[in-house]
């Protein structure tokens, strides 16, 4: 019995363009998730799953880093 992997696609919320794409990703993020990404942290705002094309689309926001720049001192 084979099962036919997803494509997954991660997408920057309010972007046309894709950050990454997985066809083999063991899990699927959950809203709300953190996601270590292009070495940035990332949260998950939506998922959306097309199972006419078994395609989900995963679309996160980046995190504001807390701490200020050193490189941004006025």
């Amino acid at each position: 019995m084979s099962k036919e992997s997803a494509k997954v696609i991660l997408w920057e919320e309010n972007q046309k363009d894709f950050l990454k794409k997985f066809y083999d990703l063991q899990f699927i993020p959950r809203v709300g998730e953190e996601v270590y990404l292009k070495k940035e942290k990332w949260k998950v705002t939506k998922v959306e799953h097309d199972v006419e094309i078994n395609e989900i689309n995963v679309y996160m926001e980046l995190i504001k880093k807390a701490k200020q720049d050193k490189s941004s001192n006025s």
